[in-house]
């Protein structure tokens, strides 16, 4: 009987390679999925059109785009291209069903962190494998801004928010280096009744902060305490 390795290409052998001066050429990368997701929910949450392209648009990145679908006013998607219509940090509308962020962690915690500031109640749920991941951390300060804030008694999801708003500006130290919990607190934020800062004890991830930016959220970074402030009026 021949074993899988006795099948070996017989003409393997060394191989040659010649150095040249430069390459030549064009290469799209596909777009970042954390980067994506991130870029959508802000826009929802913008004054305007948003149009977003080179959108990650794999299988995994489907809970960011279905919720925000059910949340924005207007969404519409055109191959790697999509535009959302925004109507400002509080003008998300109620959805008509349960969101489900299947497997994403981000997408969940994100999205509570927008949800905290509107003026609906809002069920988060997803797959097995996210209902069995701890979500208290994302809880705990967005009940001290004011959102209520329920969860399982094992500390786990499904996320039933009841938002407030405006929600309570906050002073909150991470007891963890976390980007999604960082990104909750600043999200959180922008529907507060002051400025939101959050201090990390080691750097994460930035791409909120950079995306909250870019869409013209005032935010701060003060690099020796690694603390952000978020304003959005």
């Amino acid at each position: 009987m021949m074993s899988s390795h006795d099948s070996t290409d017989k003409n393997d052998g060394p191989v040659t390679v010649t150095p040249i001066n430069r390459l030549r050429g064009e290469l799209c990368l596909p777009g970042d999925k954390s980067i994506s997701h991130r870029a959508a929910m802000i826009a929802s949450i913008a004054h305007g059109e948003s149009m977003l392209k080179n959108f990650h648009l794999l299988r995994i990145a489907q809970p960011r785009w279905t919720a925000c679908k059910r949340l924005a006013f207007v969404s519409r998607r055109m191959d790697l291209t999509i535009t959302i219509l925004g109507n400002g940090a509080s003008g998300l509308q109620k959805p008509a069903q349960i969101l489900n962020a299947q497997n994403s962690g981000t997408t969940m915690r994100l999205l509570s962190g927008i949800l905290a500031g509107q003026t609906f109640e809002t069920t988060i749920t997803g797959d097995d494998s996210l209902l069995s991941r701890p979500m208290l951390r994302v809880a705990e300060p967005l009940r001290l801004m004011g959102a209520e804030i329920e969860l399982e008694t094992n500390g786990c999801a499904p996320l039933r928010i009841k938002g407030h708003n405006p929600l309570r500006a906050l002073d909150y130290q991470l007891p963890i280096a976390s980007a999604q919990i960082k990104s909750t607190v600043l999200l959180a934020g922008l529907t507060a009744d002051g400025v939101t800062t959050v201090e990390e004890p080691a750097p994460t991830r930035d791409h909120t902060e950079r995306l909250l930016s870019e869409f013209g959220a005032p935010i701060e970074r003060n690099g020796k305490r690694s603390a952000f402030e978020v304003a959005w009026s």
